[in-house]
């Protein structure tokens, strides 16, 4: 009995002890283990919806490089990821040289179950920007065009100088000045004021259709525009401006005198990015531009202007497919640097546009077609230009050549036609 009574307490004790240090044990490691709980990631509630859009605000889209805009756009239709969001934010930041600050923020989506992120730039603290903005670029047929621009204060006040001969039936030589307020007192709402200032040259083909129309104005030898306008964004992807154009004509015949074309401008852009699927991306943007001169204006030219452009651009890994429509149609009496021309950088690649129509139309249609891999480029592009009652055919061209990013290129255009088949040759950022 005294044994079995000695085995049992040298048991309890034994147990006892155990039951010390399992309780000194827990004592210790509680707060170690409260602690750890606490250090456990919080799971963003956002990360539980798609992504609708991924939007820029406070930089010029043209400013983020196409490889970054499309890895942004890959998010759309994924669920939200805030590591990913903000690893996308640092890399931006260091493309843009750490001057900018970004803050990302989350906003509720215009679907059920979706979020809308946001990339706000904004200048850094104590950081002073002086931007500039260089464009160049060589046409076989029509010469150089240059623009230096030069944009302090995170772009909201800029100047430039400018020779250009690429757009307009005219080559404008001169200067310009911006100001911009892309928010006035909300995000929703924009202002901005251009001024320019250009002395033109006309090419000889142009002054000697000239003579021979006079149902269209006569050239001129010096042109200025102030041009005060509004934004407003009241949707997603839908901008919408309106403002006013006062340009003022320097002419020479009969004699030195000035003619206005003050004019309501209206404009209308509609942009969007699908969501991913199968590694497809697909961006549709969609723009139509008014233009009316009254004499309510006191204008001395009277017409209306209207422009259309629709660009499509699907893309899956290192291949993009392009295309691109625009259309326009003018009423009344329009000076030459509202009228339509086909034959430079964009639009009939192959053709010069004094041989399409040295005074250019007031009707216009025309389309391309562009495929990529990777830089190297393909297309095709066929258009018309014309004035009531006057015939002009309908043109083709075709090329290749090298593309980087949005608007640089380098390459090799052919007109479609029977004869004199030169190719024109095209190098730099197109305007």
């Amino acid at each position: 009995m005294n044994s079995l009574r000695n085995g049992t307490g040298i048991a309890l004790s034994r147990g006892m002890k155990n039951t010390h240090v399992f309780t000194f044990l827990f004592v210790l490691l509680l707060p170690a283990g409260l602690y750890a709980d606490d250090q456990k990631p919080e799971v963003n509630i956002n990360e539980r919806y798609l992504v609708e859009s991924v939007e820029f605000e406070g930089i010029d889209h043209s400013k983020i490089s196409e490889d970054l805009w499309e890895e942004a756009q890959s998010f759309v239709g994924q669920n939200y990821n805030a590591q990913l969001a903000n690893e996308f934010a640092e890399k931006l930041r260091e493309r843009l040289k750490r001057r900018y600050a970004i803050d990302v923020r989350v906003n509720k989506g215009l679907k059920a179950e979706h979020v809308r992120v946001l990339f706000r730039i904004e200048k850094a603290p104590g950081v002073v920007t002086l931007k500039s903005t260089v464009k160049g670029l060589y046409h076989s047929k029509q010469g150089f065009s240059g623009l230096l621009e030069v944009a302090p204060f995170q772009d909201h006040f800029a100047v430039g100088i400018v020779s250009e001969a690429d757009r307009l039936l005219e080559r404008n030589a001169g200067y310009m000045i911006r100001f911009k307020q892309p928010t006035l007192g909300t995000d929703l709402l924009g202002f901005q004021i251009d001024f320019e200032s250009y002395h033109q040259s006309f090419d000889d083909a142009t002054i000697a259709e000239l003579q021979e129309r006079t149902d269209i104005p006569d050239f001129y030898r010096a042109r200025q525009n102030f041009a005060p306008y509004l934004t407003f964004r009241p949707i997603q992807n839908l901008t919408l401006s309106a403002g006013l154009s006062f340009q003022r004509l320097q002419l020479q015949y009969p004699s030195l005198h000035t003619a206005t074309a003050y004019a309501g401008t209206g404009d209308l852009r509609y942009s969007r990015d699908f969501p991913v699927q199968n590694g497809i991306s697909q961006t549709i943007t969609a723009t139509y531009g008014l233009r009316t001169a009254t004499n309510v204006l006191d204008s001395d030219y009277i017409y209306t202007r209207h422009f259309w452009k629709v660009d499509y651009k699907l893309s899956r890994n290192k291949n993009s497919f392009y295309a691109h429509f625009t259309g326009g149609i003018i009423g009344g009496t329009a000076p030459l640097f509202e009228r339509f021309s086909l034959g430079n950088s964009t639009t009939l690649r192959g053709w010069n546009k004094f041989d399409v129509s040295p005074i250019g139309g007031s009707r216009v249609a025309h389309g391309s077609l562009e495929y990529r891999y990777r830089v190297l480029e393909v297309f095709y592009d066929v258009g018309a230009v014309w004035d009531p009652g006057k015939y002009n055919p309908v043109r083709h061209s075709f090329g290749f050549g090298l593309a980087f990013g949005k608007n640089s290129c380098v390459s090799l255009a052919f007109p479609v036609r029977l004869h004199d088949v030169s190719p024109i040759f095209m190098i730099g950022t197109r305007f």
